[in-house]
């Protein structure tokens, strides 16, 4: 099995790699993503959430394989975009609902993307889009659900978490499940399948 790292602390990622079976241990990236991200929206005007997600993808990798030779370094990021703009993570659950509330009765775009560093060099990347359809919700409906998923729905980039209660806001998705979960594994495990 190869040395695989993977550089997040996202839970729902961790299981993703878990339940597939790879060999690996996951790391926090050594930079601070808020810090960055402000930085990329501030050198290129109207910049797109599939850019911020390949350039901070990129950051979190890098940050781990200056410190791990000999091993897969595997950097993610995800970025929503809805009506062509960037959809940032809730700070508090009232910020949470109004992001709801904004997606409700519409679609959004999910833009994650992945590398692989390997000794501090990138070797492979890609990103995934997927649609995804939120039901038309009421304000009452929208502070229910926040309420049942409570304080951990912070931690989703889109306030619902697809791997928990996500599909009882959800009309349909096109495209990858996975994605939305926070990893597209399959060309992953396509990428790895090639480097036998």
């Amino acid at each position: 099995m190869k040395k695989i790292i993977l550089a997040s602390s996202s839970q729902s990622r961790k299981k993703i790699f878990k339940n597939v079976g790879l060999n690996f241990f996951s790391i926090s990236p050594k930079i601070n993503e808020e810090k960055e991200k402000r930085k990329i929206k501030k050198n290129i005007k109207k910049i797109r959430a599939k850019e911020i997600s390949k350039k901070l993808c990129q950051l979190k990798c890098k940050s781990v394989s200056n410190l791990f030779k000999n091993y897969l370094v595997v950097g993610c990021d995800t970025m929503i975009e809805h009506k062509k703009k960037n959809i940032d993570k809730a700070k508090n659950i009232q910020e949470a609902i109004k992001k709801i509330l904004l997606l409700s009765g519409d679609s959004h775009f999910i833009y994650t993307s992945i590398c692989v560093y390997k000794e501090q060099k990138k070797i492979w990347e890609h990103t995934e889009k997927t649609k995804v359809f939120i039901k038309s919700l009421t304000k009452k409906e929208a502070e229910n659900y926040i309420k049942k998923c409570g304080k951990q729905i912070l931690n989703s980039v889109g306030c619902y978490q697809a791997e928990k209660m996500g599909p009882q806001i959800f009309s349909k998705i096109e495209g990858d499940f996975y994605n939305v979960l926070g990893f597209p594994i399959i060309p992953f495990i396509n990428f790895l399948s090639k480097r036998k």
